[in-house]
């Protein structure tokens, strides 16, 4: 929902693209329906089920009240890192775009491996920029700031990610039709890299 535009800026460039996904999406119960719809929208951006890999850990659930714990996802994030042996990680800034809790977890996690120095040498971490209100619900019309203000800028039609979104079904309420219609986020990210944070040093056991 928010990292089309640079999943098939990658594709487009025959890049090898892999996705983690840390939740099933379970709140309302439908974890195994949402699983599901994720492996099809994957495969209708061009992404094999084989290189998406969701899981579903039991003290790290889906929700707006869940903050989940930074150590054991930096954990499981660097194996997976060095497991596919990633030239490039991408997640969510320190906003999570919408605010959502587990969204700004992620990023606490690759924060947390980036400013100890656990990174593996030659891997690159990018986070997707979050933007006020404003920006996020003008669609297109955010190209010409995010053009000044961004380094990284991807750029997609907005008929391939609605060819993703379509298979959440699940997820497709009426509110998620306007954000379809609306959210730069369908046709711009902009991203930038990682940098040093002083509070996430921690020892590694």
């Amino acid at each position: 929902m928010f990292f089309g535009p640079t999943i098939l800026s990658l594709l487009a460039q025959k890049c090898k693209v892999y996705i983690l996904c840390v939740s099933t999406g379970d709140f309302y119960g439908q974890g195994n329906v949402r699983k599901q719809e994720m492996f099809e929208a994957c495969s209708s951006l061009g992404i094999s089920s084989s290189d998406v890999t969701i899981m579903d850990i039991g003290d790290m659930k889906d929700g707006m009240k869940t903050k989940w714990e930074t150590e054991k996802l930096a954990r499981i994030v660097l194996q997976c890192i060095e497991r596919l042996d990633a030239q490039v990680v991408i997640t969510f800034d320190e906003h999570g775009v919408s605010q959502h809790p587990n969204h700004i977890s992620c990023f606490m996690a690759l924060q947390y491996l980036y400013t100890n120095g656990w990174i593996p040498s030659g891997t690159q971490v990018f986070v997707l920029e979050s933007v006020r209100l404003l920006r996020k619900y003008i669609s297109i019309l955010d190209l010409l700031p995010s053009h000044f203000t961004s380094t990284f800028l991807c750029l997609s039609r907005p008929s391939m990610v609605w060819r993703g979104m379509r298979a959440h079904k699940s997820q497709l309420v009426w509110f998620r039709y306007l954000y379809l219609i609306f959210s730069r986020y369908v046709v711009i990210n902009t991203l930038k890299r990682i940098s040093l944070h002083r509070y996430c040093v921690r020892k590694r056991s």
